[in-house]
């Protein structure tokens, strides 16, 4: 008799991973099925979904990101899906969290039957990734509700997959004790084209990619194009849309560069035709953020685009180390901007070579697989 899986992913994101997910499982003797909500997160409307063994679970709506409809639509997300998991009885659980509500079902049901393998997959931690130092203050009590509802559980599981190894960092008191292992982020294929050039032209070019919102560090940015602007002239291609979009432009038009906005690009060829007019892409979140990798971090790496880059963590270890991109230093943005600016074409083309060895060796699909293998 086939052993079963049920694979969990509430906003059904970051789809990729929960595919290899279920690829490894499947080569392991597993008959896997995925459960997702019906609801998107993203639009706020009704999602379909088109996956092989995949059922959605019906889910309440809400209109507003942080709101009691929000976190009730999840609890109550998370107890049906385990009530589908009852009636199909697998033998393994694989649950990609937040929402931290899913981590406290998988525990509640591993206690009743703890022959069931357990996988926790954390690809965010919140409260901890909340970007508001007030509101976090202001905050305090709901929020270490909001964290304990996903420690309590942590103990239950067998195995937990971390998306970067800051998470591990920030939470080590949780983890101690457990098996665990991160799990990259991951990616189809360098996008890159060979051989890898500079752009040419007097001017520093950086591309900005992904939603345009309160964790993008608009200030900063500014600053450091000001700075650039003052040793070359400089541009910022936008690719991508949101709510703070108007005060990005305005501000990056206001410190000298000039903007070209391309709203949302999801076609690979025509993203990589902005990336290789650029220098440089530009990871600039707020510091009040706990990020380790993104998936923009991902699409430039594998469009052979170097970073200007403020995130710690995975990301300035691997940049730094593999020599793909340049540190924005907040207390010391004209050095950043010196040695952007300073770079030679030569010197650009060979950080372009390293951005993709980096990606193939840590981000691929391949780089993930390894880690997978010890899923059993």
């Amino acid at each position: 008799m086939a052993k079963r899986a049920v694979c969990i992913s509430c906003f059904n994101f970051y789809v990729r991973r929960v595919d290899l997910v279920m690829e490894q499982l499947r080569g392991k003797g597993y008959q896997c099925t995925y459960l997702t909500a019906d609801f998107s997160h993203f639009t706020k409307g009704p999602m379909e979904i088109s996956i092989p063994d995949g059922e959605q679970v019906k889910t309440r709506p809400y209109r507003r990101n942080l709101s009691l409809a929000r976190i009730r639509s999840h609890q109550c997300f998370a107890r049906d899906a385990f009530r589908r998991v009852a009636q199909l009885q697998p033998d393994l659980i694989y649950v990609m969290v937040p929402p931290n509500s899913l981590a406290r079902e998988a525990a509640k049901y591993k206690k009743k039957h703890p022959q069931v393998r357990l996988v926790l997959d954390l690809y965010d931690l919140w409260p901890e990734t909340f970007p508001s130092r007030k509101a976090k203050k202001l905050l305090a009590l709901p929020f270490a509700l909001w964290r304990q509802t996903r420690d309590s559980g942590l103990a239950a599981a067998d195995l937990i997959f971390s998306e970067c190894d800051l998470f591990r960092q920030v939470i080590a008191r949780q983890l101690a004790g457990k098996q665990v292992r991160t799990l990259p982020l991951c990616r189809d294929g360098v996008t890159a084209v060979s051989p890898l050039r500079a752009p040419e032209g007097e001017e520093l070019a950086l591309c900005y990619l992904g939603s345009i919102n309160s964790l993008i560090d608009i200030d900063t940015l500014a600053a450091l194009l000001r700075e650039i602007k003052a040793l070359r002239p400089v541009a910022l291609h936008i690719i991508g849309e949101g709510e703070t979009r108007e005060r990005l432009i305005a501000a990056a038009q206001a410190a000298g560069a000039r903007v070209v906005f391309h709203g949302r690009v999801y076609d690979p060829a025509q993203r990589q035709a902005v990336f290789d007019q650029c220098h440089f892409g530009v990871n600039i979140m707020k510091n009040s953020v706990c990020v380790g990798l993104t998936m923009k971090s991902l699409d430039y790496f594998a469009g052979g685009l170097p970073v200007l880059n403020t995130i710690e963590g995975d990301t300035r270890s691997l940049v730094e180390s593999c020599q793909a991109g340049i540190p924005i230093l907040r207390e010391n943005l004209a050095e950043t901007a010196r040695r952007a600016a300073r770079q030679t074409p030569e010197e650009n083309a060979a950080m372009r070579r390293n951005t993709v060895r980096m990606f193939e060796e840590h981000f691929s699909v391949e780089a993930v697989r390894r880690v997978l293998a010890e899923l059993e």
